[in-house]
Parts: structure tokens; C-alpha cells; sequence
């Protein structure tokens, strides 16, 4: 484990948080401990200490640039700026390996503000959807059993004791059951013209909420209203921010940038351009799957290190 960049990683926390104090809670450990951790000074190996804490604190090692010039990301970044600034509810809908959750982290981690929370969604049903957001929310642990109500009442006043346009950012939201997403709207209720929130999903996110509304199960028709009944899609990349991610990636010659854009798949789609006569729509190819992406260059980046290039 990179020590140098978990140790980075534990700063921003402090920052993030306030003190070391509430860095070292949320570790489980203590202030001390993770002071002379800091300061280089533990005696004993540290190796259990770096992975709790690397776990506590989210720490994942990658040597991949997040590219913020292409065109997912600044959506991402739009739709995330809008509802923290003005404390709206937005939802992305978008297909798999479009880039949302590497996005949604890249602005968490290099956000010191302490006002974002980032939550990953698993196949949760209301219970576990709460308890799982009140430890996003706080280190203190949970004294007993709490019925759904009292675990409701503790999220949202932690949340409403947030500061700085405080936004919640809720990923692969189409995971979650519908008991679940119900929580949303007493969220919204009593949270509202304070906090933001994403919720950021694949396609079966819009298309889950829609059937529902449809159907006339019963949250749907609220959810749906409470994100204004529209759904951000992303593009993808065209070939020109392609090349860009290459470059920041380590992929710098123009035949293994060719090579990746030539490789991937690709869909045409159209897109609004100025022109001396005005605006018109004009068909442009964009790449959809930036998992496909990354592995493409990862491999030219592999064959460029053993032929010397």
C-alpha cells in the first residue's frame, strides 16, 4: 500500500472533518494513535493500521487520471454544482460504464468542505438503507435496535445540522428497493432548501421510477415529482476526448491513441454545433463504455512500457 497517499488521503479527512479527533473516530481508533501514525512516529507495524484506516476512510490506490475537460464529467459535474448550490434533487440516468461513479468520487475526494456525502447503494431495504447512511453520516455508533421512524429521525437531523449547502450523493440508486427509495421523500420533506442530493444510476433507474409512477405503486409518482420528472443521460466521449484521456493516462503517440479510438466501440449520436449560419445538429460518434476504455489503454499504455516507446 502506498503509504504517502493514504497518508494525503487521512489529511484531507482532517480537513474535511475538522480535527484529527473526529478522523480518528470515524478510524475507530485513537487520537493519539493516528497522530503519531501522521507524524511517522508508530512504533509498532503498521501494516493493520494502514488497512483499517485505509477502509474507514474510503482510501483507494489507482493510477488513473480523472480527465474533468470531457464531456461526462462536466455533465456530472453540472447536474452535482446545481443541486449543491441550490439545493435541488437531480437524477443521472445512464448506462453502465458511462463513467458516473468515478466521476461522482473524483469530485468527493478532492471536495475538502465536509458537506458531501457519498454513498454507495446495495440491494438495501429501508433498514439497512438508513443504518448504512447514518454511518456516512457519523462515527457514533447505533445503541440498540431502532425502528425505521427513529433511524429516520436521526438521518435527517444529522443532515440538517450540515453545513455549507450540504448535498447527498446517492450511487447506483436503481439498486435500491422500493421500501428503500420511499425514504427519499420524508428526506426531501424535511430536508428541503438545505439539502441537495444526486441520485445516480443506470438506465433501470429512470425506467424503475417511470413503471412505478405508471403502475401507481405507491412512492413513484412523489419520487418522480421530487427529482422534476427528468433524468440527466451522458453522452459519452467523442474522439476528441478520447485522445485527452489517453494523454492524461500515459498514451501520448498518436498511432496507440488511434489504435484505442479505432478499437471502441462506438455509437453515432447527435449533437448541437455554431456554425457562421447559426446552430444546427450535426451527427458525431461518441465511445459509451469508459470501462472498455480504460482497458484499452491500459493495454497500449502495457505495450508502449515493454517496446520501449
Amino acid at each position: 500500500m502506498n503509504r504517502n497517499g493514504l497518508m494525503k488521503h487521512a489529511h484531507d479527512w482532517i480537513t474535511r472533518l475538522g480535527s484529527q479527533a473526529r478522523v480518528a473516530d470515524r478510524c475507530g481508533i485513537s487520537t493519539a494513535a493516528l497522530s503519531l501514525w501522521l507524524g511517522g512516529k508508530y512504533g509498532a507495524d503498521t501494516a493493520s493500521l494502514d488497512k483499517k484506516i485505509a477502509k474507514a476512510l474510503g482510501y483507494k490506490e489507482s493510477d488513473w487520471v480523472t480527465v474533468e475537460n470531457v464531456k461526462n464529467f462536466k455533465t456530472v459535474k453540472f447536474v452535482f454544482d446545481q443541486c449543491k448550490e441550490i439545493s435541488m434533487w437531480m437524477a443521472i440516468s445512464s448506462n453502465a460504464g458511462s463513467g458516473k461513479t468515478r466521476s461522482l468520487e473524483h469530485i468527493f475526494n478532492t471536495d475538502l468542505s465536509g458537506s458531501i456525502v457519498l454513498i454507495q447503494a446495495e440491494e438495501w431495504a429501508a433498514h439497512q438503507f438508513l443504518e448504512r447512511l447514518h454511518g456516512k453520516l457519523t462515527s457514533t455508533p447505533l445503541k440498540g435496535y431502532m425502528t425505521n421512524n427513529e433511524l429516520l429521525d436521526k438521518v435527517i437531523a444529522l443532515l440538517n445540522e450540515m453545513d455549507g449547502h450540504p448535498i447527498l450523493v446517492i450511487d447506483e440508486a436503481d439498486k435500491l428497493k422500493p421500501s428503500a427509495l420511499r425514504q427519499l421523500i420524508p428526506i426531501y420533506n424535511r430536508t428541503e432548501e438545505h439539502l441537495g442530493c444526486v441520485l445516480a444510476g443506470t438506465e433501470n433507474l429512470q425506467k424503475e421510477i417511470k413503471a412505478g409512477v405508471r403502475k401507481r405503486l405507491k412512492g413513484y409518482d412523489e419520487i418522480d415529482s421530487r427529482l422534476g420528472r427528468s433524468y440527466i443521460t451522458l453522452d459519452g466521449a467523442t474522439e476528441k476526448d478520447v485522445y485527452t484521456i489517453c494523454e492524461a493516462n500515459g498514451v501520448t503517440s498518436e498511432t496507440s491513441k488511434l489504435t484505442v479510438w479505432s478499437e471502441i466501440e462506438k455509437v453515432e449520436k447527435f449533437v448541437r454545433v455554431r456554425t457562421t449560419q447559426g446552430e444546427r445538429e450535426v451527427k458525431v460518434l461518441h465511445c459509451e463504455d469508459f470501462r472498455r476504455l480504460r482497458r484499452l489503454i491500459t493495454r497500449e499504455k502495457l505495450l508502449n512500457k515493454t517496446s520501449g516507446k
